[in-house]
């Protein structure tokens, strides 16, 4: 019996502090979202306006939608494009999407890859951050599936940054057939 009242009272002592770690280490979790808040990033080019694009949206789900799984996902996208690496659009096979919606997504990321490869991150980066983040911003609105004005949104918003690449791309193509096959 003495040894069961020790158990509880050394149990009883430590749940305390137990309980305190874990709360702890819970908010550490979203160390990423914190980062970001803090972040001030004015340098140019495609990694930094991607960086740019997924902060509103890191912070948008932190804050106004109280998505923190997300918000912490995002953040760490935010975080390494800032750093410079190289982050692409969000793999759909990581996100648990319904039938109806994969075809449009898919050929959507394939659109916005096929743009990557023709140089649109160079020739037109502000466009080409805010597609990706606006197509990663539409995959995930898309698994929630219940704010239909947010999947609208971002839909519209992936579309009207693509238009914007597609004109970019489109110049340059004729811009460079100028050159190498002047009218005579």
């Amino acid at each position: 019996m003495k040894r069961i009242l020790t158990v509880v009272a050394v149990s009883t002592a430590l749940l305390p502090a137990v309980a305190a770690l874990a709360s702890a280490q819970m908010f550490q979790i979203y160390d990423g979202v914190d980062a970001v808040r803090k972040q001030v990033d004015t340098d140019d080019g495609f990694e930094h306006n991607l960086a740019a694009e997924y902060r509103r949206f890191t912070l948008y789900e932190a804050d106004d939608m109280a998505d923190w799984i997300d918000a912490e996902h995002f953040a760490e996208k935010t975080l390494a494009s800032a750093r410079g690496e190289t982050v692409p659009p969000e793999n759909l096979a990581d996100w648990k999407l319904g039938d109806a919606q994969l075809p449009a997504l898919q050929s959507s990321r394939a659109r916005l890859i096929s743009a990557f490869d023709r140089d649109s991150r160079i020739l037109a980066p502000h466009a080409s951050a805010r597609a990706q983040a606006q197509f990663d911003c539409w995959v995930e609105q898309a698994e929630e599936g219940h704010q239909t004005e947010d999947i609208a949104a971002c839909r519209t918003g992936f579309l009207n940054a693509m238009l914007e690449i597609d004109a970019k791309l489109d110049a340059w193509d004729n811009e460079r057939i100028e050159q190498e096959y002047p009218a005579k």
